[in-house]
C-alpha cells in the first residue's frame, strides 16, 4: 500500500470529530497560504488534499462541501489582483469551471472508493447465496478462537452438506439446483443470532460459526436451523436434506483448519450412516454431557 493509501485508510479509522477537525485545519491552512500569496504564484491545486480528504471519510456531500468553500476562497484569493467586477460574466464562468474541477475530482474519487468497496466486499461474500464465503468465515473463526482461547468461552463449529442436490440438479436444472442453496443460506440466516455465522463453502458444502455456545445449545441452533431447510426444501419439493457434523470446543491447543476437519468427519459419518441428520462431539475440558440427536426422517439417533 502507498503512503496515501495508508493516509486514507487512517483517516477512515478516525473518529468523526476528529477527522472533520483535521479536514478544517488542512484547509484553513491551504486557504490561509492562497490568500496571503494571492495570484502571484499557483497554489490553488493544495485544495485537492483537503477535498480528497473530505470526500473519503464523508462521501460525495462532504467533498462537494469542501469544493465549493476552495472555490469562494479561490476567487476571494484572485480576485484584487484580476481586476474582473463581481458583475462581469467572466468571473462567474471562471467560478463554475473551478468548483466543476474540484466537482469531478470529488465524483472520481466516490466512485473508486465505491469500487474499492464492493471489490473487498464481494471478496468476502459468495455471490450466488449472498452469506459469507470461506475466506471470511476463517477471519471470523480465527478470531472467535481465540477469543474462546481467552475467556474460556465455548466456541461450536460445524459443516453442512446438502444430500440430494445433484438430484435435483439433474431432474430441474441448475437454476432450481442455486435456488436450492440459496434457500438453505436464508433458512438458517433466519435461524441463527446476530452473532453467529453461515457461511458457504463451495459446492454443497456450508460452515456454521456459533460463538459462545455450547453443545447442547449448539444442537438446539443447529436442529432449529435444519427444521427451517427441510420445510423449505418440502415447500418446494425438492427431495433433499442436511447432514451436519459439529464440534464444540472448550480449551485446549486448536486451530480453525482442525475444527473443521473434525466437524467434517462428524458429518460424513452422518452421511455414510443414511444421511438426514446430526452428530456433534465435544473438545476440551469440561463436564458436558453427551448431546444426542434425532433425524427427522427416518427417526435414528445419532450420538456423540
Amino acid at each position: 500500500m502507498t503512503v496515501f493509501g495508508r493516509l486514507l485508510a487512517y483517516a477512515e479509522r478516525l473518529p468523526r470529530v476528529a477527522a472533520l477537525f483535521l479536514c478544517l485545519v488542512l484547509f484553513s491552512g491551504v486557504g490561509a497560504i492562497d490568500v496571503l500569496i494571492g495570484s502571484e504564484a499557483l497554489f490553488w491545486v493544495f485544495y485537492a488534499a483537503p477535498i480528497v480528504f473530505a470526500t473519503w471519510v464523508f462521501g460525495r456531500a462532504g467533498g462537494l462541501l469542501f469544493s465549493a468553500a476552495a472555490t469562494i476562497v479561490w476567487t476571494l484569493s484572485d480576485q484584487d489582483a484580476s481586476g474582473v467586477a463581481w458583475t462581469d460574466w467572466v468571473l462567474w464562468w471562471n467560478v463554475a469551471v473551478r468548483f466543476a474541477f474540484f466537482a469531478m475530482l470529488v465524483l472520481i474519487l466516490a466512485a473508486l472508493k465505491h469500487a474499492l468497496g464492493e471489490e473487498r466486499r464481494l471478496a468476502r461474500v459468495d455471490a450466488l447465496t449472498g452469506v459469507p464465503n470461506a475466506r471470511l468465515f476463517f477471519e471470523r473463526a480465527q478470531l472467535e478462537l481465540r477469543r474462546a482461547q481467552r475467556t474460556g468461552e465455548p466456541l461450536t463449529v460445524a459443516m453442512l452438506d446438502v444430500d440430494g442436490l445433484k438430484g435435483v440438479n439433474d431432474r430441474h436444472g441448475h437454476a432450481e439446483g442455486d435456488a436450492l442453496l440459496d434457500a438453505v443460506a436464508a433458512a438458517w440466516m433466519r435461524a441463527l443470532r446476530a452473532t453467529d455465522l453461515i457461511a458457504r463453502l463451495g459446492g454443497d458444502e456450508f460452515a456454521v460459526l456459533l460463538p459462545d455456545t455450547s453443545a447442547k445449545a449448539a444442537l438446539v441452533a443447529l436442529q432449529e436451523g435444519r427444521g427451517g431447510t427441510l420445510l423449505a426444501f418440502r415447500d418446494r419439493g425438492w427431495p433433499a436434506s442436511l447432514s451436519i457434523g459439529a464440534v464444540t470446543y472448550l480449551g485446549g491447543e486448536a486451530d480453525v483448519e482442525g475444527l473443521l476437519r473434525h466437524a467434517d468427519a462428524l458429518m460424513y459419518e452422518v452421511k455414510s450412516n443414511g444421511k438426514d441428520g446430526v452428530r456433534t462431539a465435544v473438545l476440551g475440558g469440561g463436564d458436558e454431557a453427551p448431546v444426542r440427536s434425532q433425524g427427522s426422517r427416518t427417526g435414528r439417533i445419532v450420538a456423540t
